[in-house]
């Protein structure tokens, strides 16, 4: 599982890698433990223009009662979005980029869980692949909300995982946000695991396990 990731890039930075403007300033503040339900910054393609704005991690289905009904759905991959046609709607014409800088995974074993933080070896920001929809609650307010796309894990991250976000290179942005369906052969391109020369993973603090905790000391290194 993917629960957690980090985001903590500048205004400047988001809107040149991709390519939007806002002039509201929470939507790029830092947050280094970002877990499921929470608001995230996203960018994705409206009445033909890109946009970003703050999604609710965690797909809501359309037939919800409540918008906490689609925490759940926080990750989903290829084959259960073809096995639900909702999710399928939301691939052929709601797709989404999520900025991020890095996630978390944990390594079990019989004693303990330990933390690794997997990011690019640039310490570059990337967009994760997802899917949004647009919820109408009892009062009429639209909740838009979205899901994490995931696919195997390459062999840098299997040994903690055996699944990663699908992570898009900026080269396939435009593809991605395109309000039109893509084809199997393109989404079998796109959904693929980023090429292990290109990542970095790191045993990070305990501290990272407690969703309180919310600081840039959290994604430092220690020793194995």
């Amino acid at each position: 599982m993917s629960d957690r990731f980090v985001f903590h890039a500048s205004k400047d930075e988001v809107e040149r890698q991709f390519n939007v403007h806002s002039e509201r300033e929470d939507y790029f503040e830092s947050h280094y433990n970002i877990t499921p339900g929470s608001l995230i910054s996203v960018v994705y393609r409206e009445n033909g223009a890109r946009l970003i704005y703050n999604f609710k991690w965690g797909l809501i289905p359309p037939d919800a009662k409540d918008e906490r009904e689609g925490t759940e759905n926080y990750q989903t991959t290829i084959e259960d979005i073809r096995e639900e046609e909702w999710k399928t709607a939301c691939l052929q014409k709601q797709r989404c980029l999520i900025p991020a800088h890095g996630f978390y995974k944990w390594k079990t074993t019989k004693k303990k869980n330990t933390p690794f933080y997997i990011r690019l070896l640039s310490n570059e920001l990337m967009a994760f692949a997802g899917i949004y929809s647009v919820w109408e609650s009892e009062s009429g307010r639209d909740v838009y909300s979205c899901s994490m796309l995931t696919t195997e894990a390459n062999a840098l991250v299997q040994p903690v995982g055996d699944r990663m976000p699908v992570i898009l290179d900026p080269e396939h942005y435009q593809t991605w946000l395109r309000g039109e369906a893509l084809s199997e052969q393109m989404l079998d391109r796109l959904l693929q695991s980023y090429p292990m020369s290109k990542m970095a993973v790191n045993r990070v603090s305990e501290e990272v396990n407690d969703t309180d905790n919310n600081r840039p000391e959290l994604i430092q290194p220690i020793p194995k």
